[in-house]
């Protein structure tokens, strides 16, 4: 194997940095995807907590929306080229932000049911998904 002119490494420098924004852009779209689908069906649930008084029909609704999760994952899984450092930065944050949200609301809800904080969780997951959004299509 003969050592590669300055030309060829250029070229072959170019190559591999497009196969990694290709990877990249491949892993982007799934894992927003999926932020915003499990975003949406646990914000619901999260405001059906705050509305409805029924405990039992709380947890109905509440796992119908973390049922979502599941599809969502396999979505991602499956059509995800590659992991990234991104996309584990991505969840490693926006997974603890969404779960301290989603038991916060529900505490709060368990003491005092005609409170507000169910309402202000679901909008800081409707907001708080949507930047790590971005973050997560970052080039």
């Amino acid at each position: 194997m003969s050592t590669p002119t300055p030309q060829q490494a250029e070229d072959l420098l170019s190559q591999v940095e497009a196969k990694q924004t290709q990877a990249r852009s491949g892993d982007a779209w799934p894992l927003v995807t999926m932020l915003f689908v499990y975003s949406a069906a646990l914000s619901v649930g999260i405001v059906a907590i705050g509305v409805i008084e029924d405990n039992t029909t709380q947890l109905i609704l509440l796992g119908a929306g973390l049922a979502w999760l599941v599809p969502a994952l396999l979505v991602y899984l499956v059509k995800a080229l590659s992991w990234s450092r991104r996309s584990t930065l991505v969840l490693c944050i926006w997974l603890p932000l969404t779960f301290v949200a989603l038991f916060t609301a529900i505490v709060v809800d368990w003491f005092a049911p005609s409170s507000w904080v169910p309402f202000a969780a679901a909008g800081f997951i409707w907001v708080v998904s949507p930047i790590m959004a971005f973050i997560g299509l970052r080039r």
